[in-house]
């Protein structure tokens, strides 16, 4: 019956309705090297304008630099859900 089910039989809910809510971030940094202050700040940054737009951060932001030849990609995940209106 497995089988049949990846053909669309009797199919679950879409994972768009049952997945998670979350922010994904790539940057490109032109230089191979970055501090860990400027990480923290970032980080604290991103989840304050998460608040501007009206959104809750609702788990661990992930703030992960990357060096990659003479530039470091920073990719950040944000788990979020939107805010209950007042």
């Amino acid at each position: 019956m497995a089988f049949l089910n990846m053909f669309g039989r009797d199919k679950e809910e879409p994972t768009a309705v049952t997945a998670d809510d979350r922010l994904s971030l790539v940057l490109s940094f032109q230089r191979s090297d970055i501090d860990e202050k400027k990480i923290k700040m970032f980080r604290t940054r991103l989840i304050e304008l998460c608040d501007e737009f009206g959104y809750d951060v609702v788990g661990h932001v992930e703030v992960i630099p990357q060096a990659k030849e003479r530039t470091t990609i920073i990719n950040a995940s944000i788990p979020v859900r939107l805010k209950e209106p007042i």
